[in-house]
This record gives structure tokens, C-alpha cells and sequence, in this order.
């Protein structure tokens, strides 16, 4: 195991976020890093806003992607709770998804349907394995859903062709086989899905200000999302009133990208997972095996052997070509709005940044790559 040079990590964090600024590739942005679950580095860089108030700890970010291990982590307790199984057909939770079938497409048209070979199961829904609400059926039946609730979205989902079959490809989809595994939390706890994260995650995380529907106060603490001009200037980019993600409404509780939630929030939650499922005062949240199985490469046969893979929720770094420095084993998630973080279990460091913007955000954005690389560089 390699210690962190707390002193040399600051220098570069600060230095590089200061550059970025600099440059308006930000507008404000939060890190945080843990070694051994104890906090090496913190700070806060930029506004609020652009041209508002310097940005402080505690601000509320939109975490979007960064949701799907969350949802992840509720499936994995009822598996630990031998309530579910990942090998389970989703068809056991809903009867109508026996009748899924997959869609033939053609010059951007579904031009046939036909029943799959074989069923959809849990895991495939938490390993983008699915077909469900990817490419290149949601870009033709487009995002319909909205506007209404969980329940009444997962009806909708389970109306439409999936994109392959289950197994023969790996793609990423946004929300929708996600939001199915959280219908299928719901089920098997007898419990809303808000309410089943909030006692079973974020209760014993304690993760005050982490949720799909945000309060007043809550939402006066939202950073406001950036933009970066053609012109190279930074400005206030607008959001759909009442969604946190996109122009998806709260009460749909998108389950692959509609938490808020701030970077000492998030940072508890990957404290637990590089901790094996244990909080630092010893609360259980998640098995050993479960945070394994989470962190383990759930992919085709046939996939293409890349330096990542992705696992239940999260990608893994599988090879020592990795460009940005991280352990082999290491693995995280990305938001489509720059938000970040990874787990390495080796070195038993756990890394977030926050960040709101529409520019340079998503996986593999510039900002959290080189906050990989000053991480590693600061590894002796």
C-alpha cells in the first residue's frame, strides 16, 4: 500500500482547479479525498455561479450518473439479504417483461419486433447488458416518460423493443434499466424507493442532503449550472424548473442519474465501498461479497478487452495501460455533468469531485482525469 503526500496532493489539486478557472473550463468545483477513510485533501473552488458568490463546502451538485451505484447498492443489500438474485428474470418482479421483444432497425426505423431468445435478468439490468433503454431505440421512440412517475414510467419502459438481446452486447443507457432494478427494490421491500434509499443508505451513511426531491433550502444550495461559451467565457447555462436532471420531474425519480447530493455526502457513500460495505463506525451497509460482485467485470464474452470494463454500476480499471494512473481494481462512476469518483481498494482511497456543467463533463472528462493523475502522482 502507497501513503498519500498530502502536502504535494494539495499543490497540484489547487493547482490545476486555479488554471481551470483561469481558463472558465469550470465554474465552481469541489473535491475531496480519503485514505484509510480519513480526509487527505479538501476544497472548493470558483462560485456558485458565474459572477455570484465564492462557492463554499456543503453546496448541493446534481449527481446524475452518479446515481446508478446508489440504485446498485440497494439491489446488492436484498441480495445479501437472499431476497433477490442477480440471475433472477425480471419477468418474476413484472409478468410483462416475459414479453419483451428485441427491435430490428433500419435507415433509423424499427422495422420488426421479435421475441427474445432468452429473458432479461437483474444483472443485466445493473451491467448496461439489458438492451433497455439504449441506443438505438430510445433515439427513434425518443424519452416519453418524463414527466411521470416511477411506477407509471416503468409501464412505459416495458411497452417498447429492447435494443439487443440480453448478453450479446454491453451499451450505455441513461436511466431506464435502472429505474426497472429500482421497481424491483420497491417490490421486494414493500417500500417506496425514496424511502427504501433513505433508511437503508443514506440514514446509516448519513447523507443529509442527498435525494431526488430536494427541499426549499435544498435547492437555494444547488450550483447553478455552468456553460462555457464558443467565445471562451463562462456564463449561467438554464434548467428546467422542478428537475434535477434534465426535464425529468422529481416525482419520477429517475434511478440512473436524478439524486442531488454534495461531495461530503458522496464521499461517506464511497467510504463504505472501498471500506468493504462498512461504515468508519462500523455500520454495515453492504456485504464484502456484494461490494466483489459490484466491482467485478460483468461483461460479454465477445466484448473488446479495453483497460476498463464496466461492473454492476461502476467501471473498473482491468489493466496496467490504464492512461491516468489508477490501480488495477479501482473503480468508480462518472455524471454527464462532470460529477466523479473512484474506490481504490489497494492503496484504500476513496476520491469525489463535484462539479455542475455542460461543458467538459460526463466519463472521461478532462477534470477527472487529471484529478486521477494528481491523486496517483501524490501516491509514495
Amino acid at each position: 500500500m502507497k501513503r498519500l503526500d498530502g502536502q504535494k496532493l494539495e499543490f497540484l489539486i489547487s493547482e490545476h482547479a486555479n488554471l481551470e478557472l483561469l481558463q472558465n473550463k469550470i465554474g465552481c468545483k469541489e473535491v475531496i479525498v480519503h485514505q484509510d477513510g480519513k480526509c487527505v485533501y479538501s476544497g472548493v473552488f470558483g462560485t456558485k455561479s458565474v459572477g455570484g458568490e465564492a462557492a463554499k463546502r456543503g453546496l448541493i451538485y446534481r449527481a446524475a450518473s452518479m446515481t446508478k451505484p446508489v440504485t446498485a447498492v440497494a439491489v446488492l443489500q436484498l441480495v445479501d439479504k437472499g431476497l433477490l438474485r442477480l440471475d433472477d428474470k425480471i419477468s418474476k418482479f413484472f409478468p410483462k417483461a416475459g414479453n419483451l421483444k428485441v427491435a430490428a432497425v433500419a435507415g433509423n426505423k424499427i422495422v420488426s419486433c421479435v421475441p427474445l431468445k432468452r429473458e432479461i435478468t437483474v444483472e443485466n439490468l445493473l451491467s448496461h447488458t439489458s438492451g433497455i433503454g439504449c441506443s438505438p431505440v430510445v433515439d427513434i421512440l425518443g424519452e416519453k416518460n418524463n414527466k411521470l412517475s416511477l411506477n407509471d414510467a416503468i409501464e412505459d419502459i416495458l411497452s417498447k423493443p429492447v435494443s439487443f438481446e440480453p448478453d450479446s452486447t454491453q451499451r450505455y443507457g441513461v436511466t431506464e434499466a435502472f429505474d426497472l432494478a429500482a421497481g424491483i427494490v420497491q417490490k421486494v421491500s414493500a417500500r417506496p424507493f425514496d424511502e427504501y434509499l433513505s433508511e437503508n443508505i443514506f440514514k446509516p451513511l448519513e447523507m443529509e442532503n442527498t435525494t431526488f426531491s430536494p427541499t426549499k433550502t435544498q435547492w437555494e444550495n444547488l450550483v447553478t449550472m455552468h456553460n462555457r461559451t464558443k467565445d471562451g467565457k463562462s456564463e449561467n447555462s438554464a434548467t428546467e424548473s422542478g428537475c434535477v436532471f434534465e426535464n425529468f420531474l422529481c416525482r419520477r425519480m429517475p434511478a440512473g442519474a436524478g439524486l442531488v447530493t454534495t461531495a461530503d455526502d458522496y464521499v461517506k457513500f464511497a467510504d463504505m465501498l472501498c471500506l468493504g460495505g462498512t461504515t468508519k463506525k462500523k455500520v454495515k451497509v453492504l456485504s464484502e461479497k456484494a461490494v466483489e460482485l459490484m466491482a467485478t467485470p460483468h461483461t460479454p464474452a465477445n466484448f473488446e478487452n479495453w483497460c476498463e470494463k464496466w461492473g454492476l454500476s461502476v467501471r473498473i480499471v482491468v489493466s496496467d495501460s490504464y492512461p491516468h494512473g489508477l490501480a488495477v481494481g479501482s473503480f468508480g462512476w462518472s455524471g454527464a455533468y462532470g460529477s466523479h469518483f473512484w474506490v481504490d481498494r489497494e492503496n484504500r482511497i476513496s476520491a469525489v469531485m463535484m462539479k455542475n456543467s455542460r461543458f467538459d463533463g460526463g466519463s472521461g472528462n478532462a477534470s477527472a482525469c487529471q484529478l486521477e493523475e494528481d491523486v496517483c502522482s501524490s501516491l509514495r
